[in-house]
């Protein structure tokens, strides 16, 4: 009999006693495993404590379990617990029957699960010494339940707890499982769960992203050797392994970001911070893209490999540290964008224009400050703080300020480009469509800080202009002055 019929039968005949339903909590009750999240916090938060708590598997699972949650505890009321589960223990409570917590994970984290849940007639967890688990897990179930019980589990580690329980309830949908624990005679029930699908994971690698790193293009555009296949190529590929590397480090970040995340109306959603994508099946595509995108650099080309690794190194700053530094944090966008032109510069071999990074800068630092005084400004409206960034109520005048400053810096420094570097190369037919771009770049930039004013700019600024229909037609006028300023070479 299947629990729906027996949860079912129990309410109609009171009589009727229900086995005790014990679940597990690590990818059962919860979509993540507690061990990697605490492994995850350590690591980003306190690095330098991270040794020592490995150290204590010497002492056992259970010890090392023990010191990671002394030094990083978990949030359980923001875990990403799984409904499937939740429903089945309501209305197992609903019939009448107990329900016990009883996991591998150490007791202050069950205890946590159990207050923030208040779903639970007992919590029990690992205790220090001994790891509830398995072998070790089935002798205490069996111990303490003589009568028998019901287990919800996720794991072939499960196995010997359901040879000793009734129902084998199976959490997260793994059919290999079920077929495995039906061989043994075990009624099983199977409990489905949402995994990321296509468009989950093209969004926690943010392919979209990759066209920030079209920029790599520019100077190969600006050089007029766009049809020499070769260095094009080489282009292509770069721009390949800065995205694979690029996104490699999204992930790092969602990953250093998790308990804020899951803290945030919308960034909760998001497949780590969900659980639809396991912390297991991160770390290694991450060591796998960010060793192979590097790697691919080096042998692509010596320089860039040198300049890819400083956005690597910058990024992954950015992510630990520097994001929480007011202006700090602008200014670390700002030269990443910097590293991108200057690797579009040395991978075809051309002479790094410190017009060109300088132009790159200051535009990209006005952006990444219009994006923070829109978030002031939202935050404000709100009566709210903006979380993790160190900017504070009232700070939008000066970031405003600094903002539209930068912008306007920046079409003087594309003058100046013009002028001392690109008009000097003779590769331009025509001056006056190349000096009308500026002008649009300021016309462009000035609906940018309208919007940041407002508080309506609710995109990357960059993400925003690709969604636009407006940038599309300044950029469009950009390319057709750009065009018509080449000409024919005199």
């Amino acid at each position: 009999m299947g629990v729906e019929s027996r949860v079912l039968s129990a309410q109609s005949s009171p009589q009727t006693a229900l086995a005790p339903l014990i679940v597990d909590l690590d990818q059962t009750l919860v979509r993540t495993d507690t061990l990697h999240e605490n492994l995850t916090e350590v690591a980003f938060r306190q690095p330098l404590k991270l040794p020592g708590a490995c150290l204590q598997l010497l002492r056992g699972r259970a010890a090392m379990k023990r010191r990671l949650t002394e030094i990083a505890p978990v949030d359980c009321t923001t875990l990403p617990y799984d409904q499937a589960v939740l429903d089945l223990i309501e209305r197992r409570k609903m019939a009448g029957g107990e329900v016990h917590l009883v996991t591998a994970a150490d007791q202050s984290i069950a205890d946590g699960v159990s207050k923030a849940l208040g779903l639970f007639d007992s919590a029990t967890g690992s205790n220090g010494v001994d790891n509830l688990k398995s072998v070790a897990k089935a002798e205490s179930l069996a111990s303490r339940f003589t009568d028998g019980f019901d287990y919800v589990g996720d794991s072939a580690a499960d196995l010997p707890v359901w040879r000793h329980g009734g129902e084998a309830i199976i959490a997260g949908g793994a059919r290999g499982l079920q077929r495995r624990v039906e061989k043994d005679g075990i009624g099983s029930t199977l409990l489905p769960r949402r995994r990321a699908n296509a468009r989950q994971w093209v969004k926690a690698l943010r392919l979209h992203q990759w066209s920030k790193n079209l920029l790599l293009f520019a100077p190969l555009m600006l050089a007029h050797e766009y049809l020499q296949p070769e260095l094009l190529g080489r282009v292509v590929l770069a721009w390949l392994f800065f995205g694979i590397v690029a996104s490699s480090t999204y992930l790092i970040n969602d990953l250093s970001d998790l308990a804020a995340d899951r803290q945030h109306p919308t960034k909760r959603f998001r497949a780590l911070a969900a659980g639809l994508i396991p912390i297991s099946r991160a770390v290694p595509l991450i060591a796998v893209m960010l060793i192979g995108g590097l790697v691919g650099a080096w042998l692509l080309h010596a320089s860039f490999g040198l300049v890819l690794s400083a956005y690597t190194g910058l990024t992954l700053l950015y992510s630990l540290q520097l994001k929480s530094k007011p202006m700090i944090d602008v200014a670390a966008i700002a030269t990443l964008f910097a590293l991108r032109i200057t690797a579009g510069m040395v991978v075809i071999d051309h002479p790094v224009s410190l017009w060109l990074v300088a132009f790159t800068s200051v535009l990209f630092l006005s952006l990444a400050l219009a994006k923070r005084t829109a978030e002031l400004v939202q935050a404000a409206r709100n009566a709210r703080v903006v979380k993790g960034r160190g900017y504070l109520p009232g700070d939008e005048p000066l970031t405003l300020a600094l903002g539209i400053a930068s912008g306007m810096v920046s079409v003087l420094v594309m003058v100046l480009y013009l002028s001392l570097d690109a008009m000097p190369t003779g590769l331009y037919a025509q001056k006056g469509p190349l000096f009308l771009i500026p002008a649009v770049l300021g016309l462009w930039l000035m609906r940018i800080w309208l919007l940041a004013h407002r508080g309506t700019l609710n995109d990357d600024p960059v993400v925003y202009a690709i969604r636009d229909k407006g940038s599309w037609l300044h950029a469009a006028a950009v390319a057709a002055l750009w065009a018509f300023a080449v000409g024919v070479p005199q």
